[in-house]
């Protein structure tokens, strides 16, 4: 069966004290010094996964501190504001929500963990020994679950496509299950759709030893659901493992969550879901309807590109290309969740918050966030969807930032984040470019659209 239930949290969350401490050592610092630590500490995934996600995460956390020593930090410890990490995200995301956190609050915060997730249990105990924690006996009951949206990429593929090149990519979708690496939705023009799975399906490789463990379970599982269904199953044929990647073509369903794992809420089964499409209109209606943050748009046609792209309601398009990440620009991964990257990322962060649900705050209030961000001061967002001027090219690829205003009804009962309340009064004042910044973040929402050159018409 499809299960798309999200998994409730614990009632009561333990709270851990960030406060600012008198030693030299950031956060940065620690995570660099422990990293082979922290690396064998985490369970369940294969080692050079974990490397992966968290030497990508230190070199966003030395964007952050590019002009500064420290964690950005003030002897001040006043701020009575909570920041929750939800412990179902990826190592890269709980690295990341932990040291933008700090640098955006500047003063100290009270720090809770929530969700159940074995994987980066340890590996949570040793960042928690950072000087800057300190155990604390508060604790924030909650009334209700807060849901982890998916954050799975979904591939679309055009017959004006490098069908190699995609094919190639495609075929190391199961290197990962973490977000926002892993692959887990493709959609195919139907004119393409045999010989573009045959040659995924003459390119699969193997499991390691590590990841058969890792899957074997949940695989077994999702095959079984699958073919329930009535799912059209692809595997290779030379490898006689029961343990194997694999896709399923079965139309309507663009993902296949784990069934029966306390994971479900943020783990796709390590199936590829594939459907086919037969316009670009279609296309983009079809991704609209169900995506997991991100997409992988793979045409040589520059003025479909383009279409495509901007109707595309999702944070980050990569175009023949995936997961090419410059900590210089605003990636978001999770429907309603926060970005990470630039210094926009650290700018939300100073003003939005994960909602939780409690007993004095039981449902997210519009009107009360509506208030905060009138607040903020006067803004005048564009209503028009535009190139911005934030156009980078960086090591052959360029990066093209778009954004449009963002509804404020969006800050609604649906959603996780909140603005913090008494803004100016929970942080240390900001400078006049960063309170541009602030209203900025709030009043608009940023598409990242990432293009390589000397790829197909990128040249």
């Amino acid at each position: 069966m499809i299960d798309n239930t999200e998994m409730m949290i614990p009632a009561v969350l333990e709270c851990h004290q960030y406060t600012v401490q008198s030693a030299s050592e950031s956060f940065l610092s620690y995570v660099m010094k422990h990293k082979t630590t922290l690396i064998d500490s985490v369970k369940l995934l294969p080692k050079d996964e974990a490397t992966n996600e968290i030497e990508l995460a230190l070199k966003f956390m030395q964007h952050y501190m590019e002009d500064l020593d420290d964690d950005g930090l003030l002897d001040e410890p006043q701020a009575k504001h909570r920041v929750l990490i939800d412990r179902r995200k990826s190592l890269f995301e709980i690295l990341l929500d932990l040291h933008s956190a700090m640098r955006a609050t500047c003063v100290g915060f009270a720090l809770y963990f929530y969700g159940d997730n074995p994987i980066p249990g340890d590996f949570i105990n040793l960042l928690l020994q950072f000087p800057g924690f300190a155990a604390s006996d508060e604790q924030l009951t909650l009334t209700a679950g807060i849901p982890l949206h998916l954050a799975y990429c979904t591939m679309v593929v055009f017959e004006s496509g490098d069908l190699e090149s995609a094919s190639d990519r495609l075929a190391l979708a199961w290197s990962t299950n973490c977000a926002p690496w892993a692959i887990r939705n493709v959609l195919i023009q139907e004119s393409i759709k045999d010989e573009f799975v045959e040659l995924v399906r003459s390119k699969l490789k193997p499991f390691t030893d590590s990841q058969k463990r890792f899957l074997e379970d949940p695989l077994k599982r999702a095959i079984d659901a699958a073919n329930q269904l009535g799912a059209q199953l692809v595997q290779s044929a030379s490898d006689e493992s029961p343990t194997k990647p694999t896709l399923a073509f079965l139309p309507g369903v663009q993902y296949l969550l784990s069934v029966g794992t306390s994971l479900k809420a943020s783990m796709s089964a390590p199936i590829v879901m594939l459907n086919v499409f037969r316009t670009a209109k279609e296309a983009v209606t079809l991704v609209n309807r169900n995506h997991g943050g991100s997409v992988s748009l793979w045409t040589e046609d520059l003025s479909l590109t383009f279409e495509v792209a901007y109707g595309l309601r999702c944070g980050t398009v990569w175009v023949n290309s995936y997961a090419e990440l410059n900590p210089e620009c605003p990636y978001t991964f999770r429907a309603h969740d926060f970005t990470y990257g630039s210094q926009y990322a650290v700018c939300e962060k100073k003003v939005k918050t994960v909602f939780a649900p409690t007993v004095s705050t039981p449902v997210n209030d519009v009107e009360r966030n509506k208030r905060a961000i009138q607040s903020l001061g006067t803004y005048e967002a564009d209503t028009r969807l535009y190139r911005s001027h934030t156009v980078l090219v960086k090591q052959g690829i360029h990066y093209e930032i778009t954004k449009m205003r963002t509804d404020l009804e969006s800050y609604g009962n649906g959603c996780r984040l909140a603005i913090v309340d008494n803004f100016w009064n929970t942080y240390v004042p900001l400078e006049g470019n960063d309170r541009l910044q602030v209203l900025d973040t709030v009043h608009n929402q940023r598409k990242v659209i990432c293009i390589p050159f000397g790829v197909t018409f990128a040249n």
